[in-house]
């Protein structure tokens, strides 16, 4: 009797544990998308103690812009990896 009760409590416990089972673990390998290619950037020139003329002030603004898109394209990459 006490063997039995032995047995059955071992067989209680194995099934808690998944001990006898069978796993298969499978690794899943995700593609990264390519990279955008970097912005060309227009040319920004400062004269002494950080001035501009008008032209580079716009071209550092146009700069600013291509930046923001460029990193825009790459959160849009990463967020489609989650």
């Amino acid at each position: 009797m006490k063997r039995l009760v032995l047995i059955v409590v071992i067989l209680f416990l194995m099934s808690l544990t998944g001990c006898g089972t069978l796993t298969k673990t499978v690794y899943v390998k995700q593609t990264i998308p390519p990279l955008p290619t970097p912005p060309d950037y227009y040319s920004v020139e400062w004269s002494g103690d950080y001035c501009l003329d008008e032209q580079n002030a716009k071209n550092l603004l146009k700069n600013k812009a291509l930046i923001d898109d460029y990193v825009q394209q790459l959160i849009t990459i990463i967020e489609g990896l989650r």
